[in-house]
């Protein structure tokens, strides 16, 4: 999906979504999401290798200069938040690095 969805309406829209997916046939489900699986998941050995490599740009030493402002930030906002807006935090922690 690609659409915004106001805070007061979360919960009534992915309810509503929910419902809507547990009327449909189990095994249609399990068809379209095999369908969309296919379409759009890299094969494992693939996934693998994204996951080595960036494991490894941890070490990096551009990587390393940002760590010790990241495990602020992570600190002060929860690791929730950071997650949900990575690049800004990468972002201000690049800032205060310099």
């Amino acid at each position: 999906m690609t659409r915004t969805v106001a805070d007061a309406e979360l919960d009534g829209f992915v309810g509503g979504v929910a419902t809507r997916l547990a009327s449909f046939d189990k095994t249609a489900l399990a068809a379209a999401k095999a369908q969309v699986n296919r379409a759009t998941l890299p094969p494992d050995a693939d996934l693998r290798a994204a996951y080595t490599q960036f494991l490894s740009s941890l070490t990096w030493p551009g990587v390393q200069a940002l760590l010790p402002q990241f495990e602020k930030l992570a600190a002060e906002k929860g690791p929730e938040e950071l997650e949900l807006r990575l690049g800004h935090y990468l972002g201000i922690a690049r800032q205060e690095s310099r």
